[in-house]
């Protein structure tokens, strides 16, 4: 792990100094300075549009002096100046397209300033010229003796033509007031107006020589290429800007990408640092587990080894993650599995005896020197291995991953220690696997010491079934209660309609089928809690034909509508003694693996007749005798099997879907019960061609009876007697105060056994009978017997229960009704009959 951290510590280093450029460029662009540099580029806009403006006033002589042109010139150079001092929008040196555009719009700003010292000197004089010009054409005007006097029509002349010059600079209008000038000065004038009038011809000579420079400066100055260049430079400067922007925005975007990778980094080591420390506090623990197992055999009696070796394994197992763990000891002949013990997690399914048989055979001759350590054999992945036996073996018994310890001494080995992962692969450290191997020492240690016990081993063998079979009671027991919970709201209330509904009625017809329908789930959690305590089935005459539509039913409602589902029944009548709930199970499961096998789209046939057989006749998977069977058959239109999928297709865990597709229990299932129901089963599949299963049993010749419906009995009824009920279920609460209402009694509800009591303490003669569930939170119904007897010893305390114990069993109710101080045990799902009877039985003698 050090070594790791010193590899990795580089790379963050040289990632730490990436992120500090990419920080320095991912920087912005100023924005005051942004808007500072608009700000030069539209005031050189505007001064230049000023200095056109002060020009054409200059011009027209409606300007009185040139300041404005001065202070505009100033403002083109002061703003022009401070562009080139603003620099790049990027923050750096000014880019070369900007440089050269800042450097033409100077020598455009320049060229006006020429012009504008040019246009002032000339203006001035076209001005003073102009000014003089109106002056004196019209003081000589008035000083002319008549209108018809020469040097009156002369004057007039100059001056329109004058006017007209003024107006358009035309070299024809120049040619007409040169003429009127050279008339006017061939024109003899008074002595004391002749010096006005050479005067007045000589300034108009100026300004037939002045008005075209001065215009054409004008024309220049409206022409120059300031503006133009000034928007350019705009231009320019915003696309720069723009890619700046981009360029920051993209140093951003892998700033950001670089700092994810550096928390990746850091959480990478963080995690491998955790890692780390839960590595060697996983591994001191394993230690020490190791420790007190090997500490635990060393005075264990010899009648407790396997026990302890059971613990062990599961200790061993679930402190290193595992799935399975299991001891495998061949017999004396050297062949087959004699004696084993096993572990495995919830959930995870136990060798088979052919597994135990392979898994052995594996492990005492394994041929792949690659995956031995130690003297163990550890395939962190068993679909990496080779073809050959050994992953043949392992593949078949749904291991991912395997570790095996030989046990004894070398050369006489007597069994194997496996260890494997069903679920995912996972690899081992070698010093797991030493570890391992020392654990496998202290079991040959300890199983040397009971060999030989045979009798003992067998006493501990069904001591280890009890175990299972114990937890599969309790399971079934939870699973009972909350079902009963749930029928008993169903059956209760069906029962309360029942009983306001007119016999003969179309209602009470189907309610009473919702009943019956309750009633056979009741039967079916009677069956789980039967199998869960391993007692023999009851075996009762079935009908074939309604067992048969009911499961149609509810595949209809659970295949795909792209799963068509066609019954024939042939035979009405066929019958056989069995458990219903258990053939309706071949069926759906027969009928489930045909429309996986069409891949949820098809056709599945199910059909039911009878035949007869006269002689003996080989089956696929049996031999029927002679003699009536029913059959039921279902046909699938899917892609078939071949014959090496067909002789394998009832094996546990044999399944052709893909992983985590299927447990393949289904059809190992039906083979059980079945076999169970002395059946006989037959395959008849082609690949491409679709599958047939069909199911032979023997015939019931006697039909059997069965009850639905029958007539109600009349209940005992109470006399208003206050009922405490107390239920953690509150539709049931309700319930139970409904069927209490309607047998004359007053109920009085809690879904809380201390909201109860509460009630219970605040008013104790209120009460008759305490009705209370047995397993709820906070307070269960024995605790709340013990506290309500010791508030009033005399009153009675009914528990109700959903637990696995069978009413029947009446020395263990009479126990529990003992030892949680209540006088009678109620099992759920409850009836109105059974709470009658109750109440009765125990408020008789009591006064009202």
């Amino acid at each position: 792990m050090i070594g790791r951290i010193g590899r990795t510590a580089p790379f963050i280093a040289a990632l730490l100094l990436v992120l500090t450029w990419l920080l320095v460029r991912s920087a912005s662009p100023d924005p005051a300075l942004h808007e500072r540099t608009l700000h030069e580029v539209r005031s050189l806009l505007l001064h230049d549009a000023a200095l056109h403006r002060d020009v054409l006033r200059a011009r027209a002589g409606l300007l009185r002096n040139y300041d404005p042109l001065v202070q505009s010139i100033e403002s083109l150079r002061d703003t022009t100046a401070a562009l080139h001092v603003l620099g790049n929008p990027g923050g750096g040196h000014p880019g070369t397209a900007i440089i050269r555009q800042l450097d033409r719009l100077a020598e455009a700003v320049k060229e006006q300033e020429g012009l504008i010292e040019t246009f002032k000197s000339d203006n001035a004089v076209l001005q003073n010229s102009l000014r003089y010009l109106n002056h004196a054409t019209h003081q000589l005007g008035q000083s002319a003796d008549s209108p018809e006097n020469a040097s009156t029509g002369a004057i007039g002349l100059l001056a329109s033509a004058m006017l007209r010059f003024t107006g358009d600079p035309s070299g024809e209008a120049a040619a007409d007031v040169t003429a009127a000038l050279d008339r006017m000065s061939r024109l003899p004038f008074p002595p004391a107006r002749e010096r006005e009038a050479r005067a007045l011809v000589m300034h108009g000579r100026l300004v037939v020589a002045a008005l075209p420079n001065v215009d054409g400066i004008v024309g220049r100055l409206l022409a120059s290429p300031t503006a133009e260049r000034a928007r350019t430079l705009q231009d320019l400067y915003l696309d720069e800007h723009g890619r700046a922007a981009e360029r920051a925005g993209m140093f951003r975007l892998l700033l950001y990408l670089a700092a994810v990778v550096l928390v990746a980094c850091l959480g990478h080591l963080f995690y491998r640092l955790r890692v780390n420390a839960r590595t060697l506090r996983e591994r001191l623990a394993f230690e020490n587990l190791i420790a007190e197992i090997s500490a635990g055999f060393i005075n264990l009696p010899t009648d407790r080894i396997a026990q302890g070796v059971e613990q062990s394994l599961a200790r061993l197992a679930e402190g290193a993650g595992l799935d399975r763990a299991y001891i495998l000891l061949r017999n004396a002949a050297g062949a087959g599995v004699e004696r084993s013990h096993r572990w495995s997690r919830h959930g995870t399914a136990e060798l088979s005896p052919a597994c135990d048989e392979q898994l052995l055979a594996a492990g005492l001759h394994w041929r792949l020197p690659d995956h031995e350590s130690q003297g163990c054999v550890h395939v962190p992945s068993v679909s990496a291995l080779p073809s050959g036996p050994e992953r043949t073996a392992l593949l078949s018994c749904g291991i991912c991953s395997w570790t095996c310890v030989p046990l004894g001494r070398p050369g006489s080995r007597i069994g194997l220690l496996g260890f494997d992962m069903t679920r995912r692969e996972k690899r081992m450290a070698d010093d797991d696997i030493a570890l391992l191997r020392m654990v496998g020492e202290i079991f040959v240690n300890a199983i040397d010491r009971q060999h030989g016990e045979t009798e003992r081993e067998a006493l501990e063998m069904r001591l280890r079934r009890a175990q299972r079979l114990e937890a599969v009671g309790t399971l079934a027991g939870g699973i009972a209660h909350n079902f009963n919970n749930i029928l008993s709201a169903i059956l209760g209330y069906t029962e309360m309609a029942l009983a306001q509904l007119p016999r003969h009625s179309r209602t009470f017809r189907h309610v009473q089928e919702a009943r019956n329908a309750g009633e056979r789930a009741r039967d079916i959690v009677d069956q789980i809690l039967t199998f869960g305590r391993r007692v023999e089935r009851r075996r009762q005459h079935v009908s074939m034909k309604p067992m048969v539509d009911e499961a149609a039913s509810l595949l209809r409602a659970s295949l795909p509508a792209t799963i068509e589902l066609h019954v024939e029944i042939s035979d009405e009548d066929a019958a056989v003694i069995g458990d219903a709930a258990q053939l309706q199970q071949v069926v759906v499961n027969f009928c489930t693996n045909a429309a996986h096998a069409m891949h949820g789209r098809g056709v599945v046939a199910l059909s039911l007749d009878t035949v007869t057989f006269a002689d003996a006749v080989a089956l696929s998977h049996g031999t029927v005798g002679p003699g009536r069977y029913v059959r039921l058959q279902v046909r699938d239109s899917g892609h078939g099997m071949d014959r090496a999928t067909i002789e394998r297709i009832f094996e546990p865990f044999f399944t052709t879907k893909v992983a985590g597709g299927g447990t393949g229990l289904g059809l190992a299932t039906v083979h059980g019960i079945v076999a169970d129901h002395g059946g006989v089963l037959n395959v008849r599949s082609q690949p491409g061609a679709g599958s047939r299963f069909e199911v032979y049993i023997a015939h019931a010749d006697s039909p059997g009876t069965q009850q639905h419906g029958a007539m109600p009995v009349p209940l005992p009824t109470g006399r208003g007697q206050t009922i405490l009920l107390v239920d953690d279920e509150r539709p049931l609460v309700a319930l139970g105060e409904e069927m209490l209402a309607a047998l004359g009694y007053e109920p009085v509800g809690f879904d809380s056994g201390r909201a109860a009591l509460a009630a219970f303490t605040t008013d104790p003669q209120r009460f008759d009978l305490v009705l209370a569930d047995e397993l709820m939170p906070a307070m269960t119904g024995p605790e709340l017997a013990l506290e309500v007897h010791r508030i009033r010893p005399e009153i009675p305390f009914v528990l109700m229960s959903g637990d696995a114990r069978p009413n029947g069993d009446g020395a263990n109710r009479i126990d529990r009704a003992l030892a949680a101080d209540a006088c009678a045990v109620l099992r759920k799902p409850l009836s109105s009959s059974d709470i009658a009877q109750m109440l009765a039985r125990h408020l008789s003698a009591r006064p009202v």
